[in-house]
């Protein structure tokens, strides 16, 4: 029983160690949330209340402006910067669902570049999916119901052919890099044309923010997602209290058969 108990604590140790570093090994940003996609939902609220709000909307777009130019090039926020002053609404809506468009883009292509690490392509596609989830309601008129279901339907498929690396091999699912690629570009293929947007290209890096030092190869303003020591508290709580619970069984089950 003792070799039992030593054996089921190893495992105990080693499940406290994996889980957190897997769960801290990068940035805390919500996968089901997209800063542009966000500033997106802000300036088009200001701009559709009565009167309009173009202080607050400039304002919403000003704080994501550096960020548009580094992922997206310098033409996009050129662009916005004259409709903002020309104060035509419809043009920067329009531009404003051309740069989502473009941040799907953006997650996309450095998803599959980065393929081979499961937690940060998950990340990236989820926040792909939330920055298309925004531009959803303005595809009904230019797409059947049955062209969104299929969109709908591409995501959930890329998210199958990742895989699942499982843990300790449990619950392990091979990937499908191929199958990933060609959904993706299908999605693409659907949204791009919807909404265009001339001239912006992407020059920055698709990763996860971290506020790191700028990525000299991509001149970029933000460092792609890496590894840092923050821990997620509630993740490091969880995992303890799992430990205490269960080895707190075991031990109870063994003084129990002595």
């Amino acid at each position: 029983m003792s070799k039992t108990f030593t054996r089921l604590l190893v495992f105990l140790l080693a499940l406290y160690w994996l889980v957190p570093s897997s769960a801290q090994a990068y940035s805390y940003g919500n996968a089901n949330t997209e800063d542009i996609a966000v500033a997106f939902t802000d300036i088009n609220a200001k701009l559709n209340a009565d009167p309009a709000d173009w202080t607050g909307a400039k304002a919403a777009y000003e704080e994501r402006k550096s960020e548009m130019a580094s992922h997206f090039g310098e033409q996009v926020p050129k662009e916005l910067d004259a409709a903002f002053a020309a104060q035509d609404k419809e043009r920067v809506i329009a531009d404003m669902q051309g740069v989502l468009v473009l941040n799907i883009e953006r997650r996309f292509k450095y998803a599959i570049e980065g393929f081979s690490d499961y937690n940060q392509t998950k990340l990236l596609l989820a926040k792909a999916r939330a920055t298309y989830e925004t531009l959803k309601p303005y595809m009904a008129g230019k797409l059947s119901d049955q062209d969104l279901q299929s969109l709908d339907a591409q995501f959930e498929t890329a998210l199958d052919a990742l895989g699942n690396p499982g843990l300790f091999g449990v619950g392990k699912k091979e990937a499908n890099q191929p199958l990933f690629e060609s959904t993706l570009k299908a999605i693409d293929d659907k949204i791009h044309p919807l909404f265009p947007f001339e001239g912006g290209t992407i020059t920055g890096d698709g990763s996860e923010e971290t506020g790191a030092s700028p990525s000299a190869s991509a001149g970029a303003d933000h460092a792609p997602m890496e590894e840092t020591d923050k821990t997620n508290p509630a993740v490091t709580i969880g995992v303890l209290a799992g430990v205490v619970i269960v080895g707190g069984a075991v031990v109870w089950l063994v003084r129990r058969r002595k």
